[in-house]
């Protein structure tokens, strides 16, 4: 993956990031300290928190 390519994901799914986003810190009581681009960084957060919360769902993070 390419920055263009994690920037036009965060751009076209923004709404549904800053959600993950939210409820993540309202979960953990912590903000997230974002690293490096803003863009890449929460369109690889959005990646791995839907991954893990679909392993959750399925049985497969216990």
């Amino acid at each position: 993956m390419y920055y263009h390519d994690t920037h036009s994901f965060y751009d076209k799914y923004y709404n549904e990031i800053e959600e993950l986003r939210e409820e993540y810190e309202q979960n953990t009581g912590t903000p997230i300290k974002i690293e490096g681009d803003l863009k890449n960084f929460f369109a690889w957060f959005a990646f791995e928190e839907t991954a893990y919360q679909l392993a959750g769902e399925l049985g497969l993070n216990q």
